[in-house]
């Protein structure tokens, strides 16, 4: 490249990074006023002593106690479960791909850190509203016979900077995030140095706690967007440096050498040794040789050319020769028939990489609020009832650690009070006794305590949240079975939350499921269990969703609906369905408990939810049962041949040693 092209594809990185920096100004301009609520929010939450007047401005004293409602109604609500994934099929001849899929995502959530994440986002969804979850592609990741995995990132609201005026992801033009970054991963990943440079906004590494910038940090804001052509497209940049600048972030590239065009890792050309290397887009793989997929579909190595209009290309056979006039440079075609034409031109069959085109940002809402980008958040619904709690308990404080007692004591008498025991008091007089006397200074404070619990009382059932969703105590449910329909009614205040809850898995369920199949080159193993429990071992090839449509070419089948299941929670509780298993063989709902084979089932069910000691006990009633068959067969031979000895023993008599039902005489 010469000096003057370099200086201006310099001139127009710069443009194009002074625009996103503008686009970033104007949407963090627009969500200053939700960031800033997102700092008093974790203070809350933390037990922040400050308390807020009339007119919402700091009071100059400060809360000496705090009865931290928010925190409890934010761990209260902390939900453990994972959603577990169900696939459906569109068509019908799709339903073991969709198994399969299914099978998939869950050794995918397996191998996630999604327990981590889920624990750390169950308290940011109701203090801040919601959370988003990134998903990324690690192409340095291997294994055996593999390489690259996914990668999710949890994303606190106050890493997320959305376009103004927009509340869905999917709607968006473009969304930004923050996240600090060290320099020295910058510098191996972009080979960018930016030691001179300090990092722009540590509120972004703290989440609004007010840090103070680091030396070895600096903030990468990366730009997800909608390009022209429908794709997504990234760019990053930290401070005034681009680092990187993708229109079409999800598509294939390669390296290729300038010099003599050959694949290389953009080091060094092992053909020619060069060090130039451009990138290009990659959107098809050529074969070399015919593709069995595991459907049974044979995908040729070549196939018929198309043509712009995606119609054949024909070979004009030799007879064409002789009907070729040079002079007119065409072929002369007698009576105005056609060329004769031998067949098809082939060509090496051309699959397409797929490519998702969707935003890996996937965003949970707790409460759904109309024209807001987060949902609603708890800690804003209750956070005068914790202001007011502030207040009062620390008035109750002063009350009762400012009060106390004093005695009166005769004129002269220094000391009559004392934590002794069998002290001897000498008086004057019996009137002396009388100027003896404790006075109590403490204070009431039965109103201020019972305006702490009408409060703390109050805060809660905004939430919802009872003594039953708690496992406190409940004195209005005094059966089982009332307690149970109190939970469950409690449960049912909070059922919203878990269907946003659900709603976030189900967007990742299809994110995985795609990432996987744009950049999953290797079949990968999944692990498996058949509708008997028993393990199974998968491959999930990315070439198996291949179909070929109408017009002849290659695409990849996504027609598949994505939800949780909603059996997974108990099914994932193996006490609950040993009681749930016990209970059904009790009702008889396996047969008759009190025989043999009622008994084989029900075991056997018990080792299928791993029982302890399950497997012995199935094993012991299995031969004990056949044990019986085998008796209860010679009962009925022998009771066979009492009836009808000629016919048994063929009018003879029996045969020592002769064998009847399995028993030897």
């Amino acid at each position: 490249m010469s000096e003057k092209a370099a200086k201006t594809a310099s001139k127009d990185m710069q443009s194009v990074l002074t625009m996103w920096q503008e686009r970033l100004r104007r949407a963090e301009e627009a969500y200053s006023g939700e960031q800033s609520r997102m700092l008093r929010r974790e203070q809350l939450v933390d037990g922040s002593h400050e308390i807020l007047t009339r007119d919402g401005k700091k009071a100059k004293k400060q809360a000496e106690h705090v009865r931290n409602v928010c925190f409890e109604v934010v761990e209260t609500q902390v939900d453990s479960n994972i959603p577990q994934p169900k696939v459906t099929a569109i068509r019908q001849e799709d339903e073991g791909l969709a198994k399969l899929i299914e099978d998939l995502l869950r050794n995918l959530l397996d191998r996630l850190p999604m327990e981590r994440i889920n624990d750390e986002a169950e308290r940011i969804c109701p203090t801040q509203g919601g959370y988003g979850l990134l998903v990324d592609w690690d192409s340095g990741a291997s294994g055996r016979g593999w390489m690259g995995a996914l990668k999710v990132t949890l994303l606190h609201p106050r890493k997320i900077v959305p376009q103004d005026g927009v509340y869905q992801v999917a709607d968006m033009d473009y969304i930004f995030l923050k996240d600090a970054q060290t320099k020295a991963q910058i510098k191996r990943r972009y080979g960018v140095d930016l030691e001179s440079e300090t990092e722009e906004d540590p509120d972004a590494r703290a989440l609004g706690a007010g840090a103070s910038a680091t030396d070895e940090l600096v903030t990468m804001v990366t730009a997800y967007y909608k390009n022209r052509r429908g794709g997504i497209g990234r760019i990053r940049w930290a401070c005034d440096t681009l680092l990187e600048d993708l229109e079409d972030y999800q598509a294939r590239r390669v390296k290729k050498c300038r010099k003599c065009g050959a694949v290389g890792d953009g080091e060094r050309c092992a053909f020619c040794s060069g060090r130039a290397f451009t990138e290009e887009l990659q959107e098809y793989e050529e074969l070399t040789e015919d593709l069995r997929t595991d459907r049974g579909t044979v995908i040729p190595a070549e196939s018929a050319a198309r043509d712009e209009y995606g119609q054949p290309v024909f070979r004009e056979a030799a007879e064409n020769r002789l009907l070729w006039d040079a002079e007119a440079g065409e072929l002369l075609t007698p009576f105005g028939a056609s060329p004769v034409l031998s067949g098809p031109v082939m060509e090496p069959t051309k699959v397409p990489y797929y490519k998702p085109d969707i935003y890996p940002v996937v965003l949970r809402k707790n409460v759904s609020k109309s024209g807001r980008f987060l949902g609603g958040s708890d800690i804003d619904a209750i956070e005068d009832a914790q202001n007011t709690l502030n207040k009062v308990s620390t008035k109750v404080n002063r009350k009762v650690l400012g009060g106390g007692s004093f005695t009166t004591v005769p004129k002269g008498v220094r000391r009559y009070v004392s934590d002794d025991d069998n002290v001897l008091l000498e008086v004057d007089n019996p009137a002396a006794l009388q100027s003896i006397r404790t006075y109590n200074t403490q204070v009431d404070i039965s109103p201020d305590m019972a305006l702490m619990a009408e409060v703390y009382e109050e805060a809660r059932q905004t939430i919802g949240i009872t003594d039953s969703l708690q496992g406190r105590k409940d004195p209005t449910a005094t059966s089982k079975v009332a307690k149970e329909f109190s939970a469950t009614q409690a449960a049912g205040r909070l059922e919203s939350k878990r269907t946003m809850k659900n709603a976030l898995f189900q967007d990742l369920f299809e994110v995985l499921f795609k990432f996987m199949l744009a950049y999953a080159d290797e079949p990968r193993p999944v692990i498996a269990y058949n509708e008997h429990g028993e393990k199974e071992y998968k491959l999930f090839d990315r070439r198996d969703f291949l179909y070929q449509d109408e017009a002849g070419e290659w695409k990849y089948n996504t027609d598949f609906l994505f939800s949780c299941d909603s059996s997974a929670p108990l099914a994932s509780n193996r006490e609950a369905m040993w009681q749930e298993c016990r209970m059904n063989f009790e009702s008889g709902a396996m047969g008759n408990p009190a025989e043999l084979g009622t008994l084989v089932r029900f075991w056997t069910m018990m080792e299928k939810l791993h029982y302890p000691m399950a497997k012995q006990i199935r094993t012991d009633l299995q031969e004990e049962l056949e044990r019986q068959r085998m008796t209860q067969e010679a009962q009925a031979a022998m009771s066979a041949q009492a009836a009808d000895p000629a016919a048994l023993m063929g009018g003879g008599q029996m045969t020592p040693g002769a064998e009847i039902g399995g028993m030897t005489l």
